[in-house]
């Protein structure tokens, strides 16, 4: 199991802290304190992109220097992530980026240009998001246990989209496979929106994805939430949908997540200014607000426990990268 638990109640104990303060309040960030560079390293338009502004919008009002963000797509997101890497560690070019970019690739790609623990310090896991598992409305199954049923009726005909092969969402997958026990067929595509067009079509009859990407699919009716991958229920958006434990399959707790990083070369003091004034920002009543409309949960984690964090889960992810066998592209 990924245990993302620690990391959590550590960021909701700061962000207590922070209220009990009045950093919630107006407030004035003595970071950036020059011109800063917030890159995204993928396409616009995304989830965290999204949170990306929402976190650079108030840090620029309240520091009066401006932030751009800069959305730097292209291998995968390794391009803008090596461009980070090789910044200087001023504290003014910041990464946001996605679990799978870090303690995936680790092992997936081991000949990668960077190396998160060489070339990066974490600075602080912002927000996560549950997964959820859907399926499209053909598949005869309402709930989890029916759908294991079906499967297992059915070996290696039911098939899950995923968007590329080594995703976290490609894992959870091999995760239900092992869990549960079933023989399900993995379809990879190059990004999120063409899986959920082709689960919407119904080419294939499932997937795991990220509670904000999927919310509206399941809405509209176009795709039916089974199950949430976290130990808690999304509460805010789907609070009807179990979690896959208590629909039968324990062991699995994996959010989608999305933290901050900066170069390797970047002073301690800095990262700590850094972490103390995106977790004022993560108080903030409106801010909270908005990424709870988008399924978001922010978290604000210390810079070791986000360190922590990383180095746990890429030992779990090794470990299912090696049992299934899966090679990157």
């Amino acid at each position: 199991m990924i245990d993302t638990r620690r990391g959590v109640l550590l960021g909701a104990l700061q962000t207590i802290v922070l209220m009990h303060l009045g950093l919630t309040s107006a407030w004035a960030a003595d970071w950036p304190d020059k011109p800063a560079r917030f890159v995204v390293p993928f396409p616009a338009g995304g989830v965290l992109d999204a949170l990306t502004r929402s976190v650079a919008e108030p840090l620029q009002g309240a520091s009066g220097h401006a932030i751009v963000v800069d959305n730097v797509p292209g291998a995968a997101g390794n391009l803008g992530i090596q461009q980070v890497a090789r910044a200087a560690g001023d504290g003014h070019t910041v990464l946001f980026v996605p679990q799978g970019n870090i303690t995936i690739n680790a092992t997936l790609m081991p000949q990668a240009p960077f190396k998160w623990d060489r070339d990066f310090k974490p600075v602080t896991l912002l927000a996560y998001a549950p997964n959820v598992l859907v399926v499209h409305p053909s598949v005869p199954a309402r709930n989890v246990a029916e759908l294991l049923a079906h499967a297992r009726a059915n070996p290696g005909k039911l098939a899950y989209a995923s968007p590329g092969i080594g995703s976290s969402l490609h894992l959870i997958g091999e995760l239900l496979k092992r869990e549960a026990k079933v023989d399900v067929l993995h379809v990879p595509y190059k990004g999120t929106p063409p899986a959920l067009q082709d689960l919407v079509g119904g080419q294939v009859q499932m997937m795991f994805g990220a509670v904000p990407t999927l919310l509206p699919a399941i809405r509209a009716g176009q795709v039916r939430a089974l199950a949430v991958t976290t130990a808690l229920r999304a509460m805010d958006t789907l609070p009807d949908v179990p979690t896959l434990a208590e629909a039968g399959v324990p062991g699995i707790d994996v959010p989608s997540w999305y933290g901050v990083m900066v170069p390797s070369s970047t002073p301690p003091t800095q990262v700590a200014r850094m972490h103390e004034a995106m977790a004022a920002v993560l108080a903030r009543p409106e801010v909270r607000r908005k990424l709870a409309a988008q399924g978001l949960t922010p978290v604000a984690s210390a810079p070791a426990a986000f360190a922590e964090q990383i180095q746990r889960e890429t030992a779990t992810w090794a470990g299912v990268i090696r049992s299934a066998g899966i090679k990157a592209e």
